[in-house]
């Protein structure tokens, strides 16, 4: 039914009809109550329009829970005069289908638009509701180049037994068509229950069409397509279209349900991997071998010198140094087996602990300067010994005898060294003198005090007093350095005196891993300005001349989710904690990039965990905001009452205080923490946390400049995540502002630079 003259609707003045389709007409209208532009749909006359009008506002209601930037946003479903509606989000650009040319996209962005409705379709999925009628026509190409899914949880047929659940994601009843022929799947065809495997195949017709200009199946008569969609092949694709991108259209159109994708995030990130240059289909054609994980034990000393403690950490410390250069092994860090130190334990019983196939573990007998060495591999899963050597060498040569286990072990576990394996294990020589002291200031520098850090600080001078030319022992002590500035003394020199440590560790080796991760996490700091692609460029250095130091790839996570890169941080935080299963702070930011890509419910649980195994202040903030956004106010509450009991004068207790007043209209309350943030800035370095939280505040108070304000000093004070921005619902009410609109303008902008750069460092390395 037409809207027929009316120039209002509730609150919603009626400007001009832009469409219509099966489900009724879409009119272009203004939102009187909030000023901002939406577009209003109303229902179609339908068979059965009592039922239709059930099924469509219930269907609608659930799918206004979505909030994704590649989804647009239902903004309000209700009746007025007995008129159903739904007041959505105004999506300003062309359909999909007026996007793709007569030859089909390009394979870049076939694989660009395929990611961002995959990920929309994820985030659907993952909240149990489908879409049920995904085509090209249904999706929106903004000016910018973003695709926006239209109609999610709308596309229920306008008929039907009466009978048909209508909760969020029920499956239609059997026997109930509804969809858009050439991109139905086969079992909606044949009456079966729709499920998540059904829109991943309609995403793989579309995918298809994006590719080659046509569809998959296109008989002459609706009886022939489905026939094709039953019973045929696709047509074969043109010769441009890459094999991995074949591939994985290919498993999304398979006739079986099971046999398909089962996640669309799995070709999100598939479809990542093809625009990287990688050739997905490869893995699809052929099980990849699992990397073979091994541990390192601290080597004990026969003679039980109390002066050698540390020498046996050493051993292991410079032997995981070495094997963490061989891509294809999973090397545990030191920090994993320091439990170890100091005692004699059963390989096996070690090896089935730290979770690995296979374990080094030897035994040292130091005479002066010379020490004997017994080094065994031994199998995890058999007790049986892989391979042993005994080596007599001097501390002066001691990294030589770590290559030579390195290059023995990786021979005996049958991983081939490939030629960027063997230029990283090439080993200088140091001082015996400067490695004794280096290897006791490395078992100092494991310990969470600043006593210990101290005595590593100095035993780290010593160690580059007595051999200048110790590349790692600067690199140690900067490090060191810059945990005593983080953690302790953070109106010292430190940093500076970090800062220098750190240039005369790479200016004495340019390739050196660790010092690289530094220089990383030097240029990625407020002192520097937060200067992401220096940090990009740094942290990639270093995974590519370590590619198992996992503190590299946890940093680069860090930096990479700050600038909207979710699914390559949610990778690199991925690897990092396939190589230290106990990393902890890896655990704890998976759950904040969930929580910036608006998958709340994991961010939860994820955040729980990291409390549960290791309590910090910042678990609690962003199991806080988590809680927040799930509307579990007052548990919110109790979240953020603890941490600022336990973190008395941490400035991120202020503003979520400040976030649970705004919500619950406590005006003055969300004031007095505005304040307060204000007045303990400078206790937390990565203050650009605050400054969103404060805007979002502004925002809920519907103050938009104040808002606009302190989003732009955040963004630009090292949280520049445009991707995040665009959908956080506590910044529902400045969206449309032009200065909301340039500011993001501005960001994606940035990032998209950002995500070039990543890219293209990807690209060099695989070369």
């Amino acid at each position: 039914m037409a809207l027929e003259g009316r120039t209002q609707l509730g609150s919603y003045r009626i400007e001009a009809r832009i469409g219509a389709g099966g489900m009724g007409e879409v009119y272009r209208a203004r939102d009187l109550r909030l000023e901002r532009p939406v577009a209003i749909k109303i229902l179609a006359h339908a068979p059965d329009a009592e039922q239709a009008r059930t099924r469509l506002l219930a269907e609608a209601r659930a799918a206004s829970a979505l909030n994704h930037p590649h989804i647009c946003t239902i903004y309000e479903v209700g009746e007025i005069d007995e008129q159903p509606f739904i007041a959505m989000e105004l999506v300003e650009g062309r359909s999909l289908t007026d996007t793709i040319p007569r030859e089909g996209l390009s394979t870049d962005a076939v694989a660009r638009y395929g990611v961002q409705i995959a990920e929309g379709l994820h985030h659907a999925h993952d909240r149990g509701i489908l879409h049920r009628d995904l085509k090209s026509a249904n999706v929106i190409v903004t000016s910018d180049g973003r695709a926006k899914i239209l109609d999610f949880g709308l596309a229920t047929g306008m008929w039907g037994s009466p009978d048909v659940a209508t909760r969020s994601g029920a499956p239609f009843a059997r026997g109930e068509i509804a969809g858009t022929l050439p991109y139905m799947p086969p079992e909606v065809l044949q009456g079966e229950h729709a499920g998540p495997s059904s829109d991943i195949w309609s995403l793989g017709v579309l995918l298809y069409e994006m590719a080659s200009g046509v569809l998959p199946f296109r008989g002459a008569t609706p009886l022939a397509t489905s026939d094709g969609i039953l019973n045929g092949e696709p047509a074969p694709m043109p010769g441009r279209v890459p094999p991995g991108l074949r591939r994985v259209i290919a498993r999304c159109l398979r006739k079986q349900p099971g046999e398909r994708y089962q996640r669309a995030g799995e070709i999100a990130a598939a479809l990542e991997a093809i625009r990287d240059g990688v050739d997905h289909g490869r893995a699809e054609a052929q099980t990849e071998p699992r990397a073979k994980s091994i541990a390192v034990l601290p080597f004990h000393d026969l003679a039980q010198n109390p002066a050698d403690a540390s020498l046996g950490l050493g051993l292991a410390d410079a032997t995981i140094t070495e094997l963490a250069m061989v891509k294809a092994l999973l090397v545990r860090p030191t920090a994993a087996i320091l439990r170890f130190q100091g005692t004699q334990v059963d390989p096996v019983q070690a090896g089935l602990e730290l979770g690995v196939d296979s374990v080094v573990h030897g035994t040292f007998q130091r005479l002066g300067a010379r020490v004997r060495v017994t080094v065994q591999l031994v199998a995890t899963d058999s007790g049986r010994s892989l391979w042993g050597t005994k080596v007599s060498t001097s501390l002066d040569d001691v990294f030589d005898l770590q290559d030579q286990v390195s290059r023995q072990v990786a021979d005996a576990l049958e991983v081939e060294l490939t030629q960027s394996d063997e230029r990283r294990l090439a080993r200088s020589h140091v001082s015996g003198k400067a490695y004794a002291l280096f290897a006791e200031g490395r078992l100092h520098a494991f310990q969470e005090s600043i006593e210990h850090v101290s005595t590593a600080v100095g035993l780290f001078e010593r160690a580059v007093e007595a051999d200048p030319g110790f590349a790692r022992a600067y690199a140690s002590l900067a490090d060191a350095y810059l945990r005593i500035d983080h953690t302790w003394d953070p109106d010292g020199d430190w940093f500076a005196r970090g800062e220098k440590a750190c240039e005369q560790a790479l200016a004495l080796d340019p390739g050196l891993p660790e010092g690289h991760h530094l220089r990383g996490r030097l240029a990625w700091s407020a002192q520097r300005g937060f200067d992401h692609a220096t940090a990009i460029r740094a942290f990639m250095a270093a995974v590519a001349g370590r590619p198992n130091l996992n503190e590299a790839h946890h940093w680069l996570g860090i930096v990479l989710f700050h600038v909207g890169l979710f699914n390559e941080s949610l990778a690199c935080l991925s690897r990092a904690r396939a190589i230290s299963p106990d990393d902890r702070v890896a655990l704890m930011h998976e759950g904040y990039c969930h929580y910036l890509r608006g998958d709340y419910q994991r961010a939860l649980e994820l955040s729980t965990e990291a409390i549960t195994r290791a309590p910090s202040l910042w678990a609690c903030y962003q199991l806080a905001l988590a809680e927040l956004q799930t509307g579990a106010l007052d548990a919110a509450e109790r979240t953020v009452n603890l941490a600022a009991r336990t973190y008395p004068g941490d400035v991120l207790c202020y503003p979520v205080r400040g976030l649970i007043a705004a919500r619950r209209g406590q005006v003055d309350e969300a004031d007095r923490q505005i304040a307060l943030t204000i007045r303990n800035q400078r206790a937390f370095g990565h203050y650009h946390h605050a400054q969103y939280d404060v805007a979002c505040i502004h925002a809920l108070l519907g103050r938009t400049d104040r808002a606009l304000e302190w989003l732009h000093d955040g963004a630009h004070n090292g949280f520049p995540c445009a991707a995040f921005f665009e959908q956080d619902p506590l910044l529902a009410s400045i969206r449309d502002e032009p200065g909301f609109e340039a500011l993001m303008r501005d960001l994606l902008a940035e990032c998209d630079g950002y995500a070039r750069l990543y890219r293209t460092l990807q690209g060099s390395q695989r070369a």
